[in-house]
């Protein structure tokens, strides 16, 4: 293949992109994908009906609208390998944060009211806490659960909270909504949450969460009361620069996705 056919597979490529972006941003209409892609509505419709026949989209034959289709569902329909290249941004992060603190880092996402943890770095110590990657809990037990949640804004965290179920999980679980709602609206003004003995008696969690990202992001140093309490403050810095950093990265990254090719 010569330069100009990759050249051209390259453009084809990024307004596909740029299509699919614009359908998934609720504009559905032929004439509106065009103006908001900056394309011409001959070559929208060109790429769409490609897009069709490869089931990225579906046209509406009574509206004449698109829609995205059922092959996008399936690809995005595994809530934690959707998400692996957020993993691989925060890889080298929590990495560094790992050999810092010396104790168990983890990378949790929240989707919808289900909180997901998608990857963690396990502690060196013989005796360490570390929890099941791609497991699920109660949303309002521990810092990690907190700090996803302090990314929400204050109608979509009322609408969280009221659609929780919240059982005391030990005698220290924040029971009360009111309270649990104070305590996440600081998590937003610190940049940090911490936990102690929330969700198990004994284990200190210490979170911050990680901005720019398409859906809630923390992460978590995890580890012994009795070992991490003494280190509270610098474990904190380290983690709020090491957050700071991931979201630069990930801002950059939807910066020029969302630019026009």
């Amino acid at each position: 293949m010569n330069q100009g056919n990759n050249e051209k597979l390259t453009g084809s490529i990024a307004h596909a992109t740029s299509i699919l972006v614009c359908i998934s941003n609720d504009n559905h209409a032929l004439t509106d994908i065009a103006r908001d892609c900056n394309l011409g509505k001959s070559t929208v419709h060109r790429i769409l009906k490609l897009l069709e026949q490869s089931q990225f989209v579906v046209q509406d034959t009574i509206n004449r609208r698109y829609y995205l289709g059922p092959l996008v569902t399936r690809l995005a329909s595994n809530p934690i390998t959707t998400h692996d290249y957020l993993i691989m941004y925060a890889n080298e992060e929590m990495r560094n944060l790992s050999k810092i603190s010396e104790e168990t880092v983890a990378l949790d996402i929240m989707v919808g009211i289900q909180y997901f943890s998608l990857y963690e770095i396990p502690s060196q110590h013989d005796l360490k806490v570390t929890q099941e990657t791609r497991m699920t809990g109660n949303l309002q037990a521990g810092a990690s659960v907190k700090a996803l949640l302090s990314l929400y804004n204050d109608k979509q965290l009322k609408m969280a909270l009221d659609s929780m179920n919240i059982a005391r999980t030990t005698r220290r679980t924040v029971t009360s909504k009111e309270l649990l709602t104070k305590q996440i609206k600081e998590i937003r003004q610190q940049g940090y949450a911490i936990s102690c003995g929330e969700r198990i008696l004994g284990v200190m969690c210490i979170s911050v969460p990680v901005k720019n990202y398409s859906l809630p992001v923390a992460m978590s140093v995890i580890g012994p009361e009795s070992r991490l309490q003494s280190r509270e403050k610098e474990v904190i810095k380290d983690m709020k620069a090491s957050a700071a950093r991931i979201s630069s990265n990930i801002s950059r990254i939807f910066l020029k996705e969302s630019q026009p090719q």
